[in-house]
């Protein structure tokens, strides 16, 4: 990455690129600094520090969603059997409130972070439309069918941030290249998870994978204004290799076989499925 500093002088202009350069100039002076790598983690840094928090309708919207998805999952659970228990039915709710606040604050920061690295300020927003079919489904089905369907976001342009990137308004590849992020760490999260119940065997824990890997799964669904959205109408290319990576993920860990084995893998079959969606489908398209 390049930062150009102008300045106004007679003097020379200092080209500054592995090497020094000096020649007569005009009037301007043009100074390029290769920017290291420390130098982009600072900025990343202080771009967090100023721009991370939450609002405070993000926060109310966080804290319905948490509530309403862990009451989901925890439908079944109020009690032993058909044998209703309010002390047993809190005990589990509050539990699956743990699982659900971590989940959603693994998947929405790891967004958040990446937008801000790219130059966006990302901002969540809650769908009550989609907790609501939740909440339906749950009744209906007695808890045993989850519709994890909390929101999505959407991203303001800080183009004073962009310096180096496409600055003309929002860019579609990186509002979907944040979109798999937050599907990713969800994924991975699952996954850590199962490396952890190798050693410590939970219950919770093994609610964690499973929730983690419903709400990837979900998140990839095209539907506004869930993740797979952002990510198919920004880049077919990423939303196949997305949707296979994940799908292979979920079905490998629950084989019993290694998580890098699993990783491993699951990244193999994306990059496969990848090449094969190109070939069959993409260049195709692209041919009218």
């Amino acid at each position: 990455m390049l930062l150009l500093i102008y300045t106004r002088s007679s003097d020379r202009i200092k080209l500054i690129d592995n090497y020094t350069r000096f020649y007569k100039p005009t009037n301007l002076n043009i100074i390029f600094i290769k920017v290291q790598p420390m130098g982009e983690i600072v900025d990343l840094a202080d771009k967090i520090k100023r721009y991370f928090k939450f609002t405070p309708l993000e926060i109310r919207s966080l804290i319905i969603a948490i509530l309403v998805i862990s009451f989901i999952i925890s439908f079944s659970e109020w009690g032993y059997g058909r044998v209703f228990d309010l002390k047993i039915g809190l005990f589990n709710w509050f539990n699956a409130i743990l699982i659900v606040a971590l989940s959603f604050m693994v998947h929405i920061s790891i967004q958040r972070i990446w937008s801000l690295g790219t130059g966006y300020r990302l901002e969540w927003r809650m769908w009550s439309f989609g907790l609501l079919f939740g909440l339906i489904l749950a009744f209906l089905t007695n808890g045993s069918l989850w519709l994890i369907l909390p929101g999505g976001f959407i991203v303001h342009h800080m183009a004073g941030h962009r310096l180096g990137f496409f600055r003309y308004g929002i860019n579609y590849w990186a509002v979907a290249l944040i979109a798999a992020t937050g599907i990713f760490a969800s994924i991975f999260l699952a996954v850590i998870f199962k490396a952890v119940s190798a050693i410590v065997v939970n219950s919770l824990i093994q609610k964690v994978i499973s929730f983690n890997i419903v709400y990837a799964l979900y998140s990839l669904l095209p539907i506004p204004p869930l993740d797979g959205s952002k990510t198919f109408f920004g880049s077919r290319m990423l939303y196949a290799f997305s949707i296979a990576f994940v799908v292979a993920t979920a079905l490998l860990l629950n084989s019993g076989i290694g998580v890098g084995i699993v990783l491993l893998s699951s990244l193999f079959i994306g990059i496969v499925l990848w090449i094969l969606y190109y070939i069959f489908i993409e260049s195709k398209v692209w041919q009218f």
